[in-house]
Protein backbone atom coordinates (compact mmCIF):
# COMPACT_ATOMS: atom_id res chain seq x y z
CA UNK A 1 0.00 0.00 0.00
CA UNK A 2 2.83 2.40 0.86
CA UNK A 3 4.37 1.72 -2.54
CA UNK A 4 1.21 2.85 -4.34
CA UNK A 5 0.37 5.79 -2.08
CA UNK A 6 3.91 7.18 -2.22
CA UNK A 7 4.24 6.63 -5.95
CA UNK A 8 7.09 4.16 -5.41
CA UNK A 9 9.12 6.27 -2.96
CA UNK A 10 11.58 3.69 -1.61
CA UNK A 11 12.20 5.60 1.64
CA UNK A 12 8.46 5.61 2.40
CA UNK A 13 8.17 1.90 1.54
CA UNK A 14 11.13 1.00 3.76
CA UNK A 15 9.79 3.09 6.64
CA UNK A 16 6.47 1.26 6.40
CA UNK A 17 8.22 -2.11 6.31
CA UNK A 18 10.54 -1.38 9.25
CA UNK A 19 7.64 -0.21 11.42
CA UNK A 20 5.40 -3.18 10.54
CA UNK A 21 4.68 -5.68 13.35
CA UNK A 22 5.73 -8.53 11.04
CA UNK A 23 9.22 -7.00 10.77
CA UNK A 24 9.57 -6.83 14.56
CA UNK A 25 8.37 -10.42 14.81
CA UNK A 26 10.97 -11.53 12.27
CA UNK A 27 13.75 -10.25 14.52
CA UNK A 28 12.75 -12.47 17.42
CA UNK A 29 14.99 -15.47 16.93
CA UNK A 30 13.33 -18.86 17.20
CA UNK A 31 9.86 -17.54 17.91
CA UNK A 32 8.32 -18.12 14.52
CA UNK A 33 8.21 -20.73 11.84
CA UNK A 34 11.05 -20.43 9.32
CA UNK A 35 10.09 -19.22 5.89
CA UNK A 36 11.25 -21.51 3.04
CA UNK A 37 14.50 -19.66 2.34
CA UNK A 38 15.50 -19.68 6.02
CA UNK A 39 14.53 -23.34 6.30
CA UNK A 40 16.50 -24.54 3.26
CA UNK A 41 19.59 -22.44 3.95
CA UNK A 42 19.72 -23.38 7.64
CA UNK A 43 19.35 -27.07 6.72
CA UNK A 44 22.15 -26.79 4.16
CA UNK A 45 24.42 -24.96 6.59
CA UNK A 46 23.84 -27.54 9.28
CA UNK A 47 24.20 -30.52 6.94
CA UNK A 48 27.13 -29.41 4.81
CA UNK A 49 28.87 -26.84 7.00
CA UNK A 50 31.81 -25.46 5.05
CA UNK A 51 31.39 -27.41 1.80
CA UNK A 52 30.98 -25.16 -1.23
CA UNK A 53 27.81 -25.81 -3.21
CA UNK A 54 28.79 -26.11 -6.87
CA UNK A 55 25.28 -26.49 -8.28
CA UNK A 56 22.55 -24.21 -6.93
CA UNK A 57 19.81 -25.56 -9.21
CA UNK A 58 18.46 -27.97 -6.54
CA UNK A 59 18.30 -25.13 -4.00
CA UNK A 60 16.47 -22.86 -6.42
CA UNK A 61 14.08 -25.72 -7.21
CA UNK A 62 13.37 -26.21 -3.49
CA UNK A 63 12.66 -22.48 -3.09
CA UNK A 64 10.24 -22.62 -6.04
CA UNK A 65 8.50 -25.76 -4.77
CA UNK A 66 8.16 -24.19 -1.32
CA UNK A 67 6.56 -21.07 -2.80
CA UNK A 68 9.35 -18.59 -2.16
CA UNK A 69 11.26 -18.65 -5.41
CA UNK A 70 13.97 -16.10 -6.03
CA UNK A 71 12.61 -13.01 -7.82
CA UNK A 72 9.16 -14.63 -8.17
CA UNK A 73 7.19 -12.22 -5.97
CA UNK A 74 5.32 -9.78 -8.16
CA UNK A 75 4.97 -6.89 -5.71
CA UNK A 76 7.64 -5.06 -3.68
CA UNK A 77 6.14 -6.05 -0.33
CA UNK A 78 8.05 -9.35 -0.37
CA UNK A 79 6.96 -12.75 0.81
CA UNK A 80 4.87 -13.20 3.94
CA UNK A 81 6.62 -13.26 7.31
CA UNK A 82 3.81 -14.97 9.17
CA UNK A 83 4.14 -18.57 10.31
CA UNK A 84 0.70 -19.45 8.95
CA UNK A 85 1.89 -18.66 5.43
CA UNK A 86 4.47 -21.44 5.51
CA UNK A 87 3.04 -24.18 7.75
CA UNK A 88 0.17 -25.62 5.70
CA UNK A 89 -0.07 -29.34 4.86
CA UNK A 90 1.23 -28.92 1.31
CA UNK A 91 4.15 -26.83 2.54
CA UNK A 92 4.99 -29.44 5.19
CA UNK A 93 4.91 -32.28 2.64
CA UNK A 94 7.46 -30.45 0.47
CA UNK A 95 9.60 -29.61 3.52
CA UNK A 96 9.72 -33.28 4.47
CA UNK A 97 10.81 -34.13 0.93
CA UNK A 98 13.50 -31.42 1.01
CA UNK A 99 14.66 -32.72 4.41
CA UNK A 100 14.95 -36.22 2.93
CA UNK A 101 16.91 -34.97 -0.06
CA UNK A 102 19.31 -32.91 2.06
CA UNK A 103 19.65 -35.56 4.77
CA UNK A 104 20.19 -38.52 2.45
CA UNK A 105 22.93 -37.19 0.21
CA UNK A 106 24.12 -34.26 -1.79
CA UNK A 107 21.15 -34.08 -4.23
CA UNK A 108 23.49 -32.88 -6.96
CA UNK A 109 24.67 -29.88 -4.94
CA UNK A 110 28.31 -30.81 -5.44
CA UNK A 111 28.18 -31.72 -9.12
CA UNK A 112 30.12 -29.12 -11.13
CA UNK A 113 28.28 -27.54 -14.05
CA UNK A 114 30.57 -29.16 -16.60
CA UNK A 115 30.00 -31.77 -19.32
CA UNK A 116 30.28 -35.36 -18.01
CA UNK A 117 30.81 -34.12 -14.45
CA UNK A 118 30.12 -36.47 -11.59
CA UNK A 119 28.61 -35.56 -8.26
CA UNK A 120 31.22 -35.27 -5.55
CA UNK A 121 29.81 -37.34 -2.70
CA UNK A 122 28.98 -35.42 0.43
CA UNK A 123 27.01 -37.29 3.04
CA UNK A 124 25.84 -34.97 5.81
CA UNK A 125 26.74 -35.83 9.38
CA UNK A 126 24.22 -33.81 11.35
CA UNK A 127 24.51 -35.98 14.44
CA UNK A 128 27.85 -34.41 15.39
CA UNK A 129 29.44 -32.47 18.25
CA UNK A 130 27.25 -29.43 17.55
CA UNK A 131 24.19 -31.62 17.98
CA UNK A 132 25.41 -33.32 21.16
CA UNK A 133 26.83 -30.14 22.72
CA UNK A 134 23.94 -27.81 22.04
CA UNK A 135 21.10 -28.70 19.71
CA UNK A 136 20.06 -31.85 21.57
CA UNK A 137 19.15 -29.84 24.67
CA UNK A 138 16.60 -27.82 22.68
CA UNK A 139 14.60 -30.86 21.56
CA UNK A 140 11.37 -32.04 23.14
CA UNK A 141 11.10 -35.60 24.47
CA UNK A 142 8.82 -36.64 21.58
CA UNK A 143 11.42 -35.47 19.05
CA UNK A 144 14.20 -37.29 20.90
CA UNK A 145 12.10 -40.46 20.93
CA UNK A 146 11.52 -40.21 17.18
CA UNK A 147 15.24 -39.66 16.55
CA UNK A 148 16.10 -42.70 18.71
CA UNK A 149 13.91 -44.84 16.43
CA UNK A 150 15.76 -43.83 13.25
CA UNK A 151 16.95 -46.90 11.35
CA UNK A 152 19.82 -45.24 9.47
CA UNK A 153 21.87 -42.04 9.51
CA UNK A 154 19.87 -40.82 6.49
CA UNK A 155 16.63 -41.49 8.37
CA UNK A 156 17.97 -39.66 11.45
CA UNK A 157 18.99 -36.64 9.35
CA UNK A 158 15.57 -36.51 7.70
CA UNK A 159 13.76 -36.75 11.04
CA UNK A 160 15.92 -34.04 12.60
CA UNK A 161 15.51 -31.64 9.65
CA UNK A 162 11.75 -32.33 9.75
CA UNK A 163 11.42 -31.76 13.49
CA UNK A 164 9.24 -28.96 14.84
CA UNK A 165 12.25 -27.52 16.68
CA UNK A 166 14.28 -27.23 13.48
CA UNK A 167 11.37 -25.56 11.69
CA UNK A 168 11.59 -22.65 14.18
Amino acid sequence: MAFKTSDGDIAAVLATMVHAPEFAASLTSGSRFKDPVQYVLSALRLAYDDKIVLNTAPVQNWFNRLGEGLFNHETPDGYALTSASWSGPGQMMVRFEVARQIGSGSSGLFKPDLPNATDQPAFPLIQNALYFNGLRQTLRPTTLTALDKAISPQDWNTLFLSSPEFMR
